[in-house]
């Protein structure tokens, strides 16, 4: 688990055992009969007070969840990459490889020959693996932002 995923399960946690204590202790004095006969009245900051840690509770409780989701995604999309590397051809895994931090210039692909290498990123291009960007007479070459190499 993340860091914020344990942080928000610890503050949910409390502001529900908190939620309980007042709720008990709400009923407790609703209960309580008195001599005068008179309705009890709750004051306002112990409802207000109960409703914020009602809406922390459940603010932590969907960020939890929706994280786990997050992390179920992310999974699926990295066994999504692993399995699409299987079918490229030795090229462009060279090439790709040779990326990883994101963007490279062209001339800098070592292990091809130019016209190779260039073929090799036209199909990675195809694929939508890779981006060309022409700056001046070099191609910048960027991984797609959907496609992550780790």
């Amino acid at each position: 688990m993340k860091r914020k995923q344990i942080i928000s399960l610890i503050v949910s946690s409390i502001s529900f055992i908190l939620l309980i204590i007042f709720l008990s202790l709400l009923l407790g004095e609703h209960f309580q009969t008195e001599n005068c006969g008179c309705p009890k009245m709750v004051s306002q900051n112990f409802i207000i007070l109960f409703i914020v840690l009602s809406v922390i509770f459940i603010g932590g409780l969907i960020y939890y969840l929706l994280t786990l989701k997050l992390e179920e995604k992310d999974k699926k999309v990295k066994f999504n990459v692993k399995t699409i590397m299987k079918f490229l051809d030795n090229d462009e895994k060279k090439i790709l490889n040779q990326i990883k931090k994101g963007e490279i210039l062209q001339s800098k692909i070592k292990g091809l020959s130019k016209l190779r290498k260039h073929r090799a990123i036209k199909k990675l291009q195809e694929k939508e693996i890779l981006k060309i960007e022409k700056i001046k007479n070099k191609n910048k070459i960027k991984i797609n932002k959907n496609f992550e190499l780790k």
